[in-house]
């Protein structure tokens, strides 16, 4: 009898451990929300799943370089602006030369982000027409900043070349030349309310720019991956009035192909501690289930995300 014992504890111990799975989550420069949001949804599969799942969240260029990774194999999980998500799911835009991904499935939504102007005090600087002459950074070239302020430039008929100074950098940099006075303008897309933004607002002597007028509201007329969106007066401490712009979603992204063990997690564990990740990273306060599941999706939810959806109750 003790042999037989024996025998089994040793098959026991022989038994191999479950593999651990690693993936990696692309979000955007180490100063923006993209970088706080996968930290803290990382943080929440590593500590709830250790001997299961391993999350990392990359530090990236945003969300141009997140889809592309994601259609190279470089990524399995993204976040992403959505109105780079369509034009990835269509094949259009600066994705023209590689076609549409139409292996692209949608996640969760994450929070409406901002087009968010901000100029130095005393540039000069009102609207949007009036950077031209100015010392203006428009984002990373792999950047979904840069790629949607090209296309608001377009919108009103301007190039590159209408700058005194044109630069492409980082949000972090960028904050930090604009409060140096070595720019006169930098814009982000962001959550609001955003910790970086509200630091350079309290030490620097900037400003946010309102985008109003018949350009915006043709605009918004003709594309629907965008809405209409004001920053609220009191949203940072010193804005005394509402800032009017417009918006798009930070979306969480994969392939067809993904792990659905992977995809399937990363749902229900968010859903399961939305108190901590609200806690983790300010801009996810306003983060609500139902909307999680069917704002600014223009790719079809992957299976194992809405599997999630429906265990956790969100129709």
């Amino acid at each position: 009898m003790r042999s037989i014992v024996l025998a089994g504890l040793i098959g026991l111990a022989a038994a191999p451990a479950p593999a651990l799975t690693f993936f990696s989550v692309g979000s955007g420069d180490i100063d923006g929300n993209y970088y706080r949001v996968a930290s803290a949804i990382c943080t929440i599969i590593n500590r709830s799943m250790p001997g299961e799942l391993r999350c990392s969240p990359e530090s990236t260029a945003g969300s141009i370089y997140n889809l592309v990774a994601l259609r190279d194999g470089q990524l399995e999980i993204g976040i992403v602006q959505s109105d780079w998500q369509k034009h990835a799911r269509d094949g259009d835009s600066v994705f023209a030369g590689s076609g549409p991904m139409t292996g692209l499935r949608g996640v969760m939504s994450l929070y409406d982000e901002t087009f968010t102007l901000l100029a130095r005090r005393g540039s000069g600087i009102a609207s949007f027409r009036d950077l031209a002459g100015k010392r203006v950074d428009i984002g990373h070239p792999s950047s979904g900043r840069q790629a949607t302020m090209r296309v608001v430039m377009d919108l009103y008929g301007m190039k590159t070349a209408d700058f005194s100074a044109l630069s492409e950098l980082q949000t972090g940099p960028a904050l930090a030349e604009l409060c140096a006075g070595r720019l006169d303008a930098t814009v982000l897309i962001t959550g609001h309310p955003s910790a970086s933004l509200q630091k350079t607002l309290e030490t620097c002597d900037v400003e946010m720019v309102a985008l109003t007028g018949p350009e915006i509201a043709g605009f918004l007329a003709a594309h629907d991956e965008y809405n209409a969106a004001v920053i609220p007066a009191g949203t940072y401490p010193g804005l005394a009035a509402d800032v009017p712009s417009f918006a798009v979603t930070a979306m969480v992204v994969t392939l067809d192909s993904a792990d659905p063990v992977i995809v399937g997690k990363l749902v229900s564990e968010t859903l399961d501690r939305l108190g901590n990740l609200r806690l983790a990273a300010p801009v996810l306060r306003g983060l609500d289930p139902a909307k999680m599941r069917t704002e600014g999706f223009s790719v079809p939810l992957h299976p194992a995300a809405a599997a999630a959806f429906d265990a956790a109750g969100v129709p």
